[in-house]
């Protein structure tokens, strides 16, 4: 509206009621006739798009769309989309599996105004054939190779047995160490898809050469908290003798039960007087044990400052404390550079004649770190050693037949944790990556009966 034209309505409205209209009035109508002819004056625009096939699961998109618009919003149908302000952009989709697949294009214009258009693409042809073979060792048939067959392309893949997932390993020993009938997934991404293939192996005999006598077992299988029947969530930031520097809480964001696993969680975060949060969890008034094998599977964090433990104190360590109540160390990692995200330590402390005395060994790995897969690890007690193990790898052995080391000829309980920072692997720095988990597939004991 010009100038002119407002100074002619305002001449109406003076002529018509013979007086000046007050001049707020006249605003407000002014206003709402602009707005009025705003709408009317947006352009118009229509979303339109056109495809061809290059080949059979090869599709090229390009924008048709008409009008004043400003942003274009793509959904391929199969995972794959975008946004973007490039009208002439076109775009080659890969679709790996027949199917009929709803494709969008939403514009949007500069006053907000969306409109959209779908068009249904029907694939033929499956380009994309997941398979695997399931080889037991007829030598051990407790370990079963499972090599990837899969025709076609993927971004990445995982096998999914027992409660484990592996991912991006082509040829894969699975072990099983009980009978049974099994049920194995393999999982291909493509696109952020996922396409999977499920095959079953009959494993037909225990394996000869794992430990008898389960007498106490976590399997995880349960959503939520650590099962308040087996384990005590300790609370609290007071450096617990180590000088580290994390809360433990008793909160999910710390330690929490989902698919079969259990996560402890390293958190940079504020409480307590503290800048992390993390979890330790005890089974001390609820179960403790004197000799067996005692063994978890876990998978560890990784970086400067992380200090992860599967260990166990002596159950009179409340009446005593440490190290007069004895402490087994079955497995620790103190992470960072330097071999220590890819070395256990499996150690032992006493009191000897009111003196704190240690022994340990430690283990490194040929290649790689502990945080890229699960590794079982465990001791064998008995009244005459501790030996301690990674995969059942041997590499500490400790006489417990001296009196001076009586400590380890009591009931232990159990204890799993995360630790930040402390006395021995120093505090995070830059290169620490966080949030960081230790996660832990089951915790069994055994003792022969």
């Amino acid at each position: 509206m010009t100038f002119t034209n407002i100074m002619k309505l305002r001449s109406i409205f003076t002529n018509r009621w013979g007086k000046t209209v007050p001049s707020l009035l006249l605003t407000g109508l002014l206003i709402f006739i602009v707005a009025c002819n705003k709408e009317e004056d947006q352009p118009d625009f229509n979303p339109d798009f056109s495809y061809e096939f290059i080949d059979d699961n090869n599709v090229r998109f390009t924008n048709n769309s008409e009008g004043v618009y400003y942003s274009l919003i793509w959904n391929f149908g199969n995972g794959e989309g975008d946004t973007t302000t490039n009208k002439n952009k076109s775009y080659v989709i890969y679709y790996p599996v027949s199917g009929s697949f709803n494709v969008s294009l939403k514009l949007t214009n500069n006053f907000g105004t969306q409109k959209s258009t779908t068009k249904t693409v029907k694939i033929e042809n499956n380009d994309l054939e997941v398979s695997f073979t399931v080889d037991v060792n007829p030598d051990e048939p407790n370990y079963v190779t499972l090599t990837n067959t899969t025709q076609g392309n993927w971004d990445s893949f995982k096998w999914i047995y027992r409660n484990l997932e592996v991912n991006d390993v082509l040829q894969h020993v699975a072990y099983f160490p009980y009978a049974g009938d099994y049920e194995i997934d393999l999982v291909v991404s493509i696109n952020n898809q996922e396409y999977s293939k499920t095959e079953s192996v009959i494993i037909t005999q225990d394996d000869p050469n794992i430990a008898t006598g389960l007498i106490w077992a976590e399997e995880f299988e349960y959503t939520g908290l650590p099962d308040p029947t087996k384990w005590n969530m300790e609370t609290g930031g007071d450096g617990w003798g180590n000088e580290e520097l994390q809360y433990y809480t008793d909160s999910e964001n710390n330690a929490s039960v989902d698919n079969g696993i259990l996560t402890i969680t390293a958190r940079e975060e504020s409480l307590g007087g503290r800048n992390y949060t993390s979890a330790r969890i005890t089974t001390q008034g609820k179960f403790d044990v004197q000799y067996g094998r005692i063994e978890a599977r876990i998978k560890l964090p990784y970086g400067q400052g992380m200090w992860p433990a599967f260990w166990m104190l002596g159950a009179n360590f409340s009446s005593v404390g440490w190290p007069q109540c004895g402490e087994i160390d079955i497995m620790e990692m103190v992470g960072g550079d330097n071999d220590g995200d890819n070395t256990t330590h499996s150690t032992i402390h006493w009191d000897n004649a009111g003196e704190h005395a240690v022994y340990g060994e430690s283990y490194t790995l040929p290649n790689g770190i502990l945080a890229d897969d699960f590794h079982v690890y465990a001791i064998e007690w008995d009244d005459q050693s501790i030996k301690g193990f990674i995969d059942e790898i041997e590499y500490f052995v400790a006489d417990i037949t001296p009196p001076d080391l009586s400590e380890f000829h009591n009931n232990f309980f159990i204890i799993l944790n995360l630790a930040v920072g402390g006395n021995w692997p120093g505090p995070p720095n830059a290169s620490t990556d966080f949030p960081q988990t230790m996660q832990v597939d089951y915790v069994r004991v055994y003792q022969d009966q």
